[in-house]
């Protein structure tokens, strides 16, 4: 194992190396593609990124993963090749993990409606990630961005998540997508729109997740099948007015906005599913990934001629992921789909780190033997790898991150990723004393 180490290191450092003009090289050494990132990943420049945009060629979907959610360093990355790849025409659509009704306000904003960048960051992100300083960052950048271009030319942005924050009992909001179609309805429909939020009414204590023991009101558990059962008749009612009366709310809006609300009744319903689903072994829990890509292809549509950038955690977005109990990921992930669906057309960059910044025995750290341990000590702290370029021994299961039941959540990288984005340390946007 110690000469795999030696040469792996050697071969390394050949590269690094070798893009500072030494072209110089042995049949003795494998040549793996790394190229060196700064270690102030706001400082990364169009030439740190140019040696990947071959790799992404024309794919319609790229997706970019954070490995753990709230790390500054996936963040910077992003926003890095977002830029880069907007401002050579080779992306025109971001979606982030993140409710998809939520997200208009988004859409709307960088396309330069006047709504307050702090509105649109409280109500247009789920799970409160509308409090991190990159998505600030991006969307004024982007809304900057657009100012000055035809329609044709500008960017869009969506969330592709189901609504809300589930099943995050303190950070959920299941009503998102009932609250976006009944908004609309009040503009396009008011008779309907006061008999839907009657029928609802008496439902929405149940659309929420109890966050602490001295909650004592009802909640989705208390719901009964039959109770369940009326909010979808409910649902079937608000889809079969929008059907029978679209010409009329589209003439009394916009066909974009028609399109949204439309949207946000199936968004609505995977709420429902994915409540119902909880703990139900008769109702499939993978709601929420089929979700995510059903909504992904719900975008693409109405971008057709548009390519898309996606950004979520390496769960949702790797193209192979599994565990060593099955019962851990017994579903598809939305990866996996979009995969299955779009097949070469669909490029990973997946995100790894070796340590967490503040999280003392970390027990996804890794260890000697591992691709990640012997690129951390090269000095740099970021690299981007190209996963073809690696030798079958570097090929080893790369553990993504542990559950809450011990259980590790691993990933075969030659079917996963096609370029690696490692950090040798990963440092939270909110540190353990601020939270």
């Amino acid at each position: 194992m110690n000469n795999i180490i030696h040469f792996l290191s050697t071969s390394l450092i050949f590269v690094l190396l070798s893009s500072c003009g030494n072209t110089q090289e042995t049949d003795l050494i494998k040549k793996i593609e790394v190229y060196e990132l700064p270690s102030d990943l706001t400082t990364i420049t169009d030439e740190n990124l140019s040696p990947i945009l071959k790799s992404l060629g024309d794919a319609k979907i790229i997706g970019v993963t954070e490995c753990v959610h709230d790390m500054i360093e996936p963040f910077h990355f992003r926003n890095a090749l977002i830029k880069k790849l907007v401002e050579e025409n080779k992306i025109g659509v971001i979606a982030i993990e993140s409710g998809l009704p939520e997200s208009r306000l988004c859409y709307d904003y960088i396309l330069g409606k006047d709504i307050p960048i702090d509105s649109v960051l409280t109500d247009g992100f789920s799970c409160i990630f509308g409090s991190l300083e990159p998505n600030r960052e991006l969307l004024m950048w982007l809304r900057k961005y657009n100012h000055d271009k035809p329609s044709s030319e500008q960017v869009h942005f969506y969330g592709f998540d189901i609504p809300g924050c589930a099943p995050n009992p303190v950070l959920e909001n299941t009503k998102a997508g009932f609250n976006y179609v009944l908004d609309y309805l009040d503009d396009v429909d008011k008779e309907k729109s006061g008999i839907f939020r009657q029928a609802i009414k008496e439902y929405e204590i149940y659309l929420r997740i109890r966050d602490n023991a001295q909650d004592t009101l009802p909640h989705f558990w208390d719901l009964d099948s039959a109770g369940w059962n009326n909010i979808v008749s409910i649902l079937d009612g608000i889809e079969n007015t929008f059907k029978e009366n679209s010409d009329v709310y589209i003439k009394n809006s916009s066909d974009l906005d028609y399109k949204w609300a439309f949207r946000s009744i199936y968004n609505a319903r995977q709420n429902v599913i994915f409540l119902r689903s909880i703990g139900k072994p008769d109702i499939g829990y993978d709601i929420r990934d089929l979700g995510q890509f059903k909504n992904i292809q719900w975008i693409m549509e109405n971008e057709p001629d548009k390519r898309i950038l996606l950004f979520a955690h390496s769960t949702h977005l790797m193209k192979e992921i599994h565990s060593e109990n099955p019962k851990v990921i017994p579903y598809t992930r939305c990866g996996e789909y979009l995969a299955n669906e779009y097949g070469k057309d669909y490029k990973v960059i997946g995100n790894f780190f070796r340590k967490l910044e503040w999280f003392d025995g970390d027990p996804l750290e890794l260890g000697e033997g591992y691709l990640g341990y012997e690129l951390s000590k090269l000095g740099p702290n970021n690299f981007l790898v190209e996963v073809s370029s690696l030798d079958k021994k570097w090929m080893k299961e790369w553990c993504i991150r542990e559950s809450n039941s011990g259980d590790k959540l691993l990933t075969h990288l030659e079917e996963a990723v096609d370029i690696i984005y490692f950090n040798d340390i990963q440092t939270t946007l909110f540190p353990p004393e601020n939270k």
